[in-house]
């Protein structure tokens, strides 16, 4: 596989590190549920990933949900095209990585929109360190799925 392969795998990695770590935080939290420090991680950092857990209980409520369903299966897809040289695989775990990491800004979207009845005010997104884990995560995850297309495109080309 050329080095166009290992680009695709930092989209799933990207993700898989940034829910592992808002997993141990909530993890963290509820062992010390006293601590502030703790607290401002989980709510300040790791929001975003909070307000999609709560997007996404409606539909499954399991316990780490965003880890073990969606981010280490991903990651270990991505791991597994890559290691037995499988590009279609790897190229399906890129794209669903950018499903994900687009689905993420979205749910802060419904969050913050849904308790306004029809209103044109502003939707607040996340700033700070939330807004650049974010955006790192989203951006990683359109890098992979630029890679993934540009690699079957010449692939195509060269046929």
């Amino acid at each position: 596989m050329s080095r166009l392969a290992k680009l695709q795998l930092v989209g799933p990695a990207t993700l898989f590190a940034a829910v592992l770590a808002a997993e141990a935080a909530t993890f963290a939290l509820a062992k010390v549920p006293s601590s502030e420090a703790l607290w401002y991680v989980n709510l300040r950092l790791f929001g975003i990933f909070q307000k999609s857990h709560y997007v996404l209980s409606a539909f499954v409520d399991v316990e780490y949900s965003q880890l073990f369903c969606i981010a280490l299966p991903l990651f270990l897809a991505a791991c597994c095209g890559f290691a037995l040289k499988r590009p279609l695989m790897l190229a399906i775990a890129s794209n669903l990585s950018m499903v994900y990491a687009i689905f993420l800004p979205c749910c802060w979207y419904v969050w913050e929109t849904s308790p306004q009845q029809a209103s044109l005010g502003f939707t607040s997104m996340p700033f700070g360190v939330e807004y650049v884990l974010c955006l790192v995560v989203v951006a990683s995850s359109v890098l992979s799925f630029g890679v993934s297309h540009a690699v079957y495109v010449r692939a195509l080309c060269d046929h």
